[in-house]
């Protein structure tokens, strides 16, 4: 596992073999995505890339809408539980 540390301006610098092994190179965009307790930074593809899945929505909202899906799945098994 590699660490590093975040700037004060909220920057972070991802490590040269993840950068390599991922293709981020200078300008190109990363997806944050907020998965509760972990966060994880995804690249975004090329808009001619070939093979990728096409959303409509973005991912995050995707994944925001599934999260409070969850959610409520588990306040309401809580519910019968009790």
């Amino acid at each position: 596992m590699t660490t590093t540390k975040v700037s004060m301006k909220g920057e972070i610098e991802l490590p040269v073999e993840i950068r390599r092994k991922y293709g981020i190179d200078a300008g190109k965009e990363v997806e944050i995505l907020d998965f509760g307790k972990e966060i994880v930074i995804v690249p975004v593809p090329k808009e001619s890339a070939k093979g990728f899945i096409q959303f409509k929505r973005p991912i995050s909202e995707i994944i925001a809408n599934n999260k409070e899906e969850e959610e409520e799945f588990e306040r309401e098994k809580s519910k019968i539980r009790s």
